[in-house]
């Protein structure tokens, strides 16, 4: 059960940021306090810092694994289970609902996601502080606004995940106490923000890192194998940094867990309608993933991985075996995830050897098997892809005509027929099946049913018994300190 405390601990695991250049993938240590002055002296070492936090972002516990297509897509129910995996004798147990404080199964987890998203706000805090101080030290015309629009829109992009993790049922309960919201690098007590708080200043920050990169030089190539950038290296492949496209879409994703359809549509549509300085869509659909499996072209923001381990992870991750952890045993419910009795087998999200790989009757995801289409795109991780825009769109539209053709125009480029409908369950229902299909592996469905309230979902073990409390995570009992617990 959820506990609300008036005052929190916040407990930093390192007390100077964590730095890294890129030959430094691998071996990323928190510098002392001596060296950090050091490192603040040139702009080299603000790249370096802020190269730090998206490493950070990428470890296994955030988004290289937990907040994409691990423990948090768990929960939306997407794989098989292989008893035992990870110590974890089944993750299908209603316990994965519940979110017990003393449930080990969820614990583990969740608390590791809370110390090390707070660890890296934490590192992000410093680094804006610094760019205060010693932001002269940025020689480069425009770099100092961009690091400080990337590492503002870095730190708003955890806490709303956070707050989604950790916040009630917004649209049910928006005043109820969720986590702190820290902007300074220190030690001192803080106090939980409602809700609705939280989200308004996400949406402070988030706006004032819009206006940072508004000037963002957008390069979005994909070179092939010996090809290189003409970009200055810092300015190179912006999918995966938080550029000021992927600061919009947040935006979008923000205003619509609180429901704001306005301001979401409005962000949603500006992704929509982007153009490059040639007239071309600065972000477009795929029509055909038999290559280019992860959408290079829909890419809003996405993070690089590292290179000696992810390919080698995701093989193992995603294959057919006893040793698989990510892979769905039995066709018919593959068929049931893709709705395949209605929308066919040649939809490429789970078109074999396109979307999917097929064995005997299971399958895994082909989503991160990107070998040979571009060199820019090995080893990457998805956070914020286009076809969400288009789905912002559905939701927030009152005219349902128009609603099922923005779902269309995804569906369309997936090899799929046009839907329509005629009232407001069958709007939400396609809506959530394009969810369930679009972001397999991606981490975005659970959110989903927490942002409508779902009481069950698809392959849910618990029938129509889901309430705010199964939806929420509890803050570990180390950070509480002081203050009354309701």
């Amino acid at each position: 059960m959820q506990k609300n405390m008036n005052k929190l601990t916040y407990i930093l695991l390192s007390s100077a940021i964590v730095l890294a250049s890129c030959s430094d993938w691998l071996d990323v240590k928190p510098k002392t306090n001596v060296e950090e002055e050091d490192l603040f002296k040139n702009e080299q070492g603000f790249k370096e810092a802020l190269t730090g936090a998206y490493i950070e972002m990428s470890r296994n516990n955030l988004y290289g694994q937990n907040l994409t297509y691990g423990y948090i897509d768990f929960l939306a129910q997407r794989y098989s289970v292989v008893v035992g995996w990870d110590g974890i004798e089944d993750f299908s147990l209603p316990t994965w609902y519940e979110f017990e404080q003393n449930s080990d199964n969820t614990v583990r987890f969740t608390n590791t996601i809370w110390s090390e998203s707070y660890n890296l706000i934490a590192n992000l805090n410093n680094l804006l502080a610094k760019i205060e101080t010693h932001g002269d030290a940025i020689i480069t015309k425009g770099y100092r606004d961009l690091m400080k629009g990337e590492a503002l829109g870095l730190r708003s992009f955890l806490y709303f995940d956070m707050l989604r993790m950790w916040g009630p049922i917004y649209k049910d309960n928006p005043t109820s106490p969720t986590i702190p919201y820290r902007t300074a690098f220190d030690r001192s007590n803080a106090k939980l923000l409602s809700a609705k708080d939280l989200a308004d200043s996400i949406i402070v920050s988030l706006k004032a890192a819009e206006q940072l990169l508004e000037n963002d030089g957008m390069d979005l190539t994909f070179p092939i194998y010996g090809e290189t950038s003409k970009a200055e290296p810092f300015l190179r492949r912006r999918y995966k940094r938080m550029n000021k496209y992927a600061v919009k879409a947040e935006l979008a994703r923000v205003y619509m867990y609180i429901g704001d359809k306005t301001n979401a549509a409005l962000y949603a549509n500006e992704i929509v309608n982007a153009k490059k300085e040639n007239g071309s869509k600065m972000f477009a659909l795929i029509t055909d993933n038999s290559t280019d499996h992860l959408g290079s072209t829909e890419l809003i923001f996405s993070l690089s991985m590292d290179s000696e381990k992810f390919g080698d992870e995701m093989k193992e991750n995603f294959q057919v075996s006893n040793g698989s952890n990510f892979y769905i045993n039995g066709k018919s419910r593959i068929n049931e995830l893709f709705d395949t009795s209605v929308d066919g087998n040649n939809d490429m999200r789970v078109k074999e050897g396109a979307g999917f790989q097929f064995s005997v009757d299971a399958g895994y995801t082909l989503k991160y098997t990107q070998n040979n289409f571009s060199y820019a795109l090995d080893n990457t991780m998805p956070l914020i892809r286009l076809p969400e825009m288009y789905y912002i769109l559905a939701e927030c539209t009152d005219d349902l005509a128009q609603s099922a053709k923005y779902i269309s125009l995804v569906r369309g480029s997936r090899g799929v027929d046009d839907v329509e409908f005629t009232n407001r369950d069958e709007q939400l229902y396609n809506i959530e099946k394009e969810y369930r299909k679009e972001f397999y592996a991606e981490g975005q469905l659970w959110y989903f049913y927490k942002r409508h309230g779902y009481k069950t979902f698809q392959f849910c073990t618990l029938e129509k018994d889901l309430t705010e409390a199964n939806y929420r995570f509890s803050i570990p009992d180390d950070e509480i300190t002081l203050g009354n617990i309701n």
